[in-house]
């Protein structure tokens, strides 16, 4: 086991503070499991739609572990702001309005 993780490296890549992503991680325990999966997606699609090799350009082969949480957080994050912040009073994609309330109906059936 390693332990010594970078945790600026991760703030560095995010954007987002300490705090924030902690929310971000109590938010995902609560998701359901097809949502849990979404973000995993999500991550996946932002690494490889990285246009500009923003987050690829952190990339350090030595820290390769906060690399891809940095990807899962910002899958997080994605999910998370378009549940709630994202989307008072914007005109959504069909897909966005899809995920919102695709995720809304998992909830309903995890209740």
């Amino acid at each position: 086991m390693k332990f010594k993780y970078d945790l600026d490296y991760i703030l560095k890549i995010t954007k987002l503070s300490k705090e924030y992503i902690m929310e971000l991680l109590k938010y995902f325990d609560g998701l359901p499991l097809q949502a849990k999966l979404e973000v995993f997606y999500i991550s996946k699609i932002i690494e490889e739609d990285d246009e500009f090799a923003f987050h690829q350009h952190y990339f350090d082969k030595e820290k390769s572990a906060e690399y891809e949480f940095s990807l899962f957080i910002l899958g997080t994050e994605r999910i998370y702001s378009m549940e709630h912040k994202d989307t008072e009073g914007k005109k959504l994609s069909s897909y966005k309005l899809n995920l919102i309330s695709k995720i809304k109906e998992l909830r309903k059936q995890d209740e």
